[in-house]
């Protein structure tokens, strides 16, 4: 008894499935769209002849394909470039990332101070004994 039960069981199970796989094959996915192209044959082959003269496709297992870089400075305009960089403090070597960059104030003492006299007496200056614990 058990064992028809069982044997029923499975085979409306089956029967579920299949019905159901087959009702979800009729709607095709993604849905088809006709594309229609503007272009012959001839005018897709002689694009595609241009864009490797150009090199702006590269046949590669690479993706995405680099292009090859080429530079319209000199070794020498690209050197000056770094010398300047280096000066201007715009470049620095350090194994700190990201690297701090020298702070270099353009302010003198007695008008720093100033400014913090003027920021207490407006209130929009908290001094360390007034700040809230966090």
């Amino acid at each position: 008894m058990n064992t028809k039960n069982i044997a029923k069981n499975l085979f409306a199970g089956l029967l579920l499935t299949t019905a159901v796989g087959a009702a979800m094959a009729e709607a095709p996915y993604p849905p088809a769209n006709q594309i229609v192209s503007t272009k012959s044959r001839a005018e897709v082959i002689a694009e595609l002849k241009q864009a490797r003269a150009n090199g702006d496709m590269l046949v590669s297992d690479q993706y995405p394909v680099d292009k090859p870089f080429v530079s319209t400075k000199t070794r020498a305009e690209v050197r000056a470039e770094l010398q300047q960089a280096r000066a201007n403090g715009e470049l620095l070597v350090t194994d700190q990332y990201p690297a701090d960059k020298p702070f270099h104030s353009t302010l003198t003492r007695a008008q720093v101070q100033e400014q913090l006299q003027q920021a207490r007496q407006d209130g929009s200056a908290i001094s360390n004994s007034q700040a809230p614990a966090l």
